[in-house]
């Protein structure tokens, strides 16, 4: 055997040697991390596995709090905090997300709605409640919204796609190269090069929400989901056809940047037919916010589920000048 046929297997072996240690090391970090961060909330089962529900405040109707894809519970834990003071409110992790068990992938858009109508028939939180949902996670509460009319008592969509919106095939090539890069990353964390990368650069751990392998599969799940969506999911809701639900439809201000651009036409049109799927609905800007508005402008969100809320406890219609001062600005 050569020299360099020696060295190449030695470099062979030292690679898998490095990806064991990898794995071992942050599957330990993982147990570690379970240890010093135990659950906030429940873990409530849904049937063959238990999702992380966390809930604050008192006041009925319930506000419950779906996130876009990708996206923690802890994100949103800042403005659940402030509509604690005036309302009950629970924020929950999909499946693979923090607390939450992991599954195998393959569930539908459809199939999610129904997974937390599940979450909170089983927690014992009685409905009807004020769903609140952040971008994709738009369209799994509106699947929700189809299927138990009610049990909604408001709507609270922040920067939500409609479907004439995400469902364009370029929107959808976009997301499956999304979803590639997500599978890629799930692997890198699974042999702890995530964690290797965060420990080594302090500054980038604000670009690394999750470290666990897991999460990232999740993530992709959650955008495979979009390519399997079934044609009554694709297809646009009818003007009127949630009633005179209370919905707040809050949109950003600033455009997508980079890559993202390619949902940003025909966006603002979108997301004037999500209004009109209520008679009582507000059309809000978020004139300094990009698509993460709960991050970027929370005091507009917090307002928003405000007055849905108060709508939907007192039975009254949001407010006609309400709705004149928060669509003005609207492209």
């Amino acid at each position: 055997m050569g020299l360099w046929q020696r060295n190449l297997g030695m470099a062979f072996l030292s690679a898998i040697l490095l990806l064991i240690a990898g794995y071992v090391w942050q599957k330990i970090s993982e147990r570690r991390d379970r240890k010093r961060s135990p659950p906030p909330g429940r873990l409530v089962s849904v049937g063959d596995h238990r999702l992380h529900l966390f809930c604050k405040g008192s006041d009925a109707p319930t506000v419950v709090i779906e996130q876009g894809a990708g996206s923690p519970s802890r994100l949103w834990w800042p403005v659940q905090d402030e509509i604690a003071e005036f309302a009950s409110v629970c924020t929950y992790d999909r499946a693979g997300y923090l607390w939450s068990d992991p599954i195998p992938p393959g569930r539908t858009i459809a199939e999610r709605g129904e997974e937390l109508h599940t979450l909170l028939v089983n927690s014992g939180i009685p409905g009807p409640y004020v769903l609140v949902a952040h971008s994709y996670g738009g369209l799994i509460v509106r699947s929700f919204a189809r299927k138990h009319p009610d049990q909604m008592a408001g709507l609270v969509l922040v920067d939500t796609p409609d479907e004439t919106t995400i469902f364009q095939e370029k929107v959808l090539t976009f997301y499956s190269r999304v979803r590639a890069m997500s599978k890629a990353v799930e692997w890198a964390a699974r042999f702890g090069w995530l964690r290797v990368l965060s420990a080594s650069f302090p500054t980038m751990r604000a670009g690394f929400p999750f470290s666990r392998g897991g999460e990232y599969a999740a993530a992709a799940d959650d955008l495979a989901s979009l390519q399997s969506a079934d044609q009554e999911t694709r297809r646009a809701g009818e003007p009127g056809s949630l009633g005179n639900l209370p919905l707040a439809v809050i949109t950003h201000g600033q455009p997508f940047p980079g890559p993202f651009s390619v949902l940003e036409p025909g966006w603002i049109e979108g997301q004037k037919r999500l209004a009109a799927l209520s008679t009582d609905s507000l059309l809000i800007p978020a004139q300094k916010s990009n698509h993460m508005i709960h991050l970027d402008e929370p005091n507009v969100v917090i307002d928003a589920i405000r007055r849905v809320h108060f709508a939907a406890r007192n039975h009254t219609r949001l407010a006609d000048d309400g709705h004149e001062v928060a669509a003005r600005g609207v492209r």
